[in-house]
């Protein structure tokens, strides 16, 4: 009889502790459900009065009727832990950014070494914002951007997020996170990111910042953007349509295919570097007249106008970076690490001289694979 009891009562306080241990896993009492949360999609960043920030914030609205809508508040702090303070007293929920698609840096941090670097930094040690998270530096205001309505996708945040996602993977941008961002600032002091302004009723990604020591120094427009694409990953490079006017006759060319080598020669501080990029296209578009695509001759001026044109660009592009931005957005520097090392090392203290005095070259061919059916 006592040997009966005993078992029951250790089995009740096994019972008891499961309960408790049930109660104690189920009831987070430090969180907040999902609807005493807001969650913020995207925020603008800009630099407010007496070195203070101002934050924009996007919050969608969830379970509000089918249409979407969203919250948009500005807050004025001295950094992005103290907005999230001033967030929490002035709402009834619990503002999370856990769900952050998108961080706009305004151009006035952006232009502000000290700024942007204290920006990084605080986004970097931040617990609960995700490192690849995206990041993109606004034409004039962050604040413009986050308000924007976009009629066909209400959510900015989602939008831009969207639309960044659409231009790393077409290779349009080489920096689309702000991890990425800070890889290539702390490891190449130099990298691009990208601007998205105000288009119409819309947002526009189409151009790049040119950051060099956390800090934007100038823009690459789309062409120049595309042939430093190009030399830095021609394999998945996207060049857009070459249009060229070749004896009165409009052709539209469309790249299919590039292959490319390089040759990169290091002789005590003088550095050569050459680069041989084959375009595979086809005829996409042919202004019909008197002249034939069965023409070899007139095919042989096609080829040779269309690498006039893109050399002009690259050339004018190559200049703008090297003896204007003075900074290696082509990871020559790279390069000479992986496979120069040796002779690197003798000029490595020296590189940046040695890079705005290099003798820097892409030759061009275009192989014209089909030109079409044609009349």
């Amino acid at each position: 009889m006592i040997k009966c009891n005993l078992r029951e009562v250790m089995m009740a306080k096994k019972i008891i502790l499961i309960l408790l241990t049930t109660i104690i896993l189920t009831g987070c009492w430090d969180s907040a459900e999902i609807n005493d949360r807001d969650y913020i999609f995207a925020v603008g960043i800009d630099k407010g009065e007496d070195e203070n920030l101002v934050f924009t914030a996007e919050i969608p609205k969830i379970n509000e009727g089918s249409e979407e809508q969203r919250i948009i508040f500005t807050q004025e702090s001295k950094n992005l832990s103290n907005f999230y303070n001033d967030s929490f007293v002035r709402s009834e929920k619990v503002i999370s950014d856990r769900l952050m698609q998108v961080i706009v840096i305004g151009e006035s941090i952006a232009e502000d070494t000290e700024t942007f670097k204290r920006l990084f930094d605080e986004i970097q040690r931040s617990p609960q914002i995700n490192r690849r998270v995206k990041i993109a530096v606004a034409k004039g205001d962050a604040k413009k951007i986050i308000e924007t309505e976009i009629p066909s996708n209400p959510i900015v945040g989602r939008y831009l997020s969207e639309m960044l996602i659409k231009l790393k993977k077409s290779n349009v941008q080489s920096i689309y996170t702000f991890d990425e961002a800070l890889l290539n600032l702390q490891g190449f002091g130099s990298g691009l990111i990208p601007i998205v302004e105000k288009f119409e009723d819309s947002l526009k990604i189409e151009n790049a910042a040119v950051m060099k020591d956390y800090k934007k120094i100038g823009n690459l427009n789309s062409l120049e953007n595309e042939i430093v694409m190009l030399i830095l990953d021609p394999k998945s490079s996207n060049i857009r349509n070459i249009n060229l006017n070749v004896e009165d006759s409009i052709i539209s060319l469309s790249t299919v295919n590039i292959k490319s080598t390089n040759k990169i020669k290091l002789s005590d501080d003088k550095l050569s570097v050459n680069y041989y990029v084959t375009l595979y296209c086809f005829i996409e578009s042919f202004t019909l007249n008197n002249k034939s695509l069965a023409d070899k001759k007139f095919i042989d001026k096609i080829k040779e106008a269309a690498v006039n044109q893109i050399s002009e660009q690259t050339d004018s592009t190559i200049n703008k970076v090297q003896k204007i931005y003075k900074i290696d957005l082509f990871k020559i520097k790279n390069e000479l690490y992986k496979y120069h090392n040796i002779k690197y090392k003798k000029i490595e203290d020296n590189y940046q001289q040695v890079f705005e005095n290099a003798d820097i070259n892409v030759y061009y061919a275009v192989d014209i694979k089909s030109t079409g059916l044609v009349k």
